[in-house]
Parts: structure tokens; sequence; C-alpha cells
């Protein structure tokens, strides 16, 4: 015996998806740059080292003076003994002159005379010690300075941006379908 049946065939539904992919162009132009370097400055002033030396002294103590410092010397000197002589004649006419002191003035003249004191002597470093004059004076160095620089100018730029959004489209790509066929209508009824 056959028993009647129903069958099902089912088919899906589909979608189907249309993609247009997004496209982005970006263009960084670069950007100006200028850059000027000033330079540094340096001066240099310098004054030269100067040794002075006078050794004046220490030729005149040698005895090898200037013509102009002996005749001085010589002049002074001849003064000086002119004026002692004076003095001295001076004493000894005051000497004379006093009488009532009842002593002989020209024997107490005779004896100084003929006995002078001792001679003055000393022993002496010829030259003498800083007879010779040193004047120094250092070099001097003054260094000045003008400090330069940099100048930056900048010159940025945007960046070009193009987008062009993408899209998707949704399309039915295929229909559901239900098929329902029955097998097995035709029912024998035999005995």
């Amino acid at each position: 015996m056959q028993i009647p049946q129903i069958r099902l065939h089912q088919t899906y539904a589909q979608i189907g998806l249309r993609t247009t992919q997004p496209v982005q162009e970006i263009q960084q132009i670069p950007a100006e740059q200028s850059i000027s370097q000033i330079p540094a400055v340096m001066t240099i002033e310098r004054q030269s080292s100067h040794l002075e030396i006078d050794q004046e002294q220490a030729w005149s103590e040698l005895g090898f003076k200037k013509t102009s410092v002996l005749s001085a010397e010589m002049a002074d000197f001849s003064k000086q003994e002119g004026l002692e002589a004076v003095a001295q004649i001076a004493q000894e006419g005051d000497q004379l002159a006093a009488i009532e002191n009842k002593t002989d003035p020209f024997a107490s003249i005779a004896m100084e005379q003929a006995s002078p004191g001792p001679a003055d002597f000393n022993i002496a470093f010829i030259p003498s010690y800083g007879s010779v004059k040193l004047h120094y004076t250092p070099t001097e160095v003054h260094i000045n300075w003008k400090q330069g620089g940099v100048e930056i100018e900048v010159t940025p730029h945007k960046p070009i941006h193009n987008y062009t959004p993408g899209k998707t489209d949704v399309y039915l790509r295929q229909k559901e379908q239900l098929q329902i066929d029955f097998v097995g209508l035709n029912v024998n009824k035999q005995s």
C-alpha cells in the first residue's frame, strides 16, 4: 500500500553585495624652508708687551756717567767743597779773633790740619742692588664677540586630500522558493 506523501523542496533566498571600494588620495607638498646663517664676528685687540730697562744708575756707579750728569755732579761737589772751605776759614778766623780766650789758636789750627780724622770707607757692591730698574708692561688682549645667528623661514603647505567614499549595494541574488509535491494521491482500495 502506498501512503500519500507531501514532498517539500525549498530554496532559500540569497542576497548579493556589490561593493565599490573607497578611494583616498593624499598629496603632501613639502614645506618651503629657507635658512640663512649670520656668521659670528670676532675682533681681537692686542697691545704688545713693553720692557723698559733703566741702567743709568748702574753705569753711573761703575763710573760711566753721561757728560751732563758728570758735569752737574762736579759742579755740586765743587760748590759743596767751596762752602765747606769758606766755613772752615770763617771758623779759623773766629778762633784767631778770640784773643780774650788766652789760648794759642795757631797751635790748635795746625793740630787740626795735621791730623785729619779717620777715612770714611765701606764695602759696597758695584753696581748696587736695584741699580738696574726694570719696568714690564705685559701684553693685553681684548677679544670681543658679536654673536651671529640663524634665520629660518618656513612656509608650510596643507595636504591635498581627495576622498571618494565607497558604497555597498545589496540586491536579491536568488528568490526563495517552496515547491510542494504530493506523491501517492491515487489510493487503491482493493482488498
